[in-house]
């Protein structure tokens, strides 16, 4: 669900990197947001056995609601893990930004809208080239 309100609708997990500094992020995609919620709302489920809280599920409320906790912890936590990477993401693009030249308007209406990596693919397109260089 996660990967749906974000732009990592890639299934696998990816490795980027940024410049400047050579920063490598990881694009957790599908599989990887899958991973980090489900061990999230395993461990939270962990914690309150552990405290000695008893889970009373034996109707079907329970269960229901039960389930709803624990999808709601997953979706949680995964989303924390994006929004960090958005965040350091967005930091390099704006550097990126402050060092390019002034942009044609149409290009900054596209970067209004863009999400995170594609604001920062967006500005890196900006940057002058040297002859030879891609």
């Amino acid at each position: 669900m996660n990967a749906a309100f974000s732009d990592y609708a890639r299934l696998v997990p990816s490795v980027v990197t940024l410049s400047p500094g050579h920063t490598r992020v990881v694009r957790i995609g599908v599989l990887g947001n899958l991973v980090i919620g489900a061990a999230t709302a395993m461990f939270v489920r962990w914690l309150i056995q552990v405290s000695g809280a008893s889970l009373n599920v034996e109707n079907g409320f329970g269960l229901v609601l039960l389930g709803l906790c624990n999808l709601f912890v997953a979706f949680v936590s995964a989303r924390w893990v994006t929004n960090e990477v958005d965040k350091l993401v967005l930091r390099k693009a704006v550097f990126k930004a402050a060092s390019a030249p002034a942009a044609h308007p149409d290009a900054m209406g596209e970067m209004d809208k863009a999400k995170p990596y594609t604001l920062y693919v967006l500005v890196d397109r900006l940057l002058p080239r040297k002859a030879g260089h891609r």
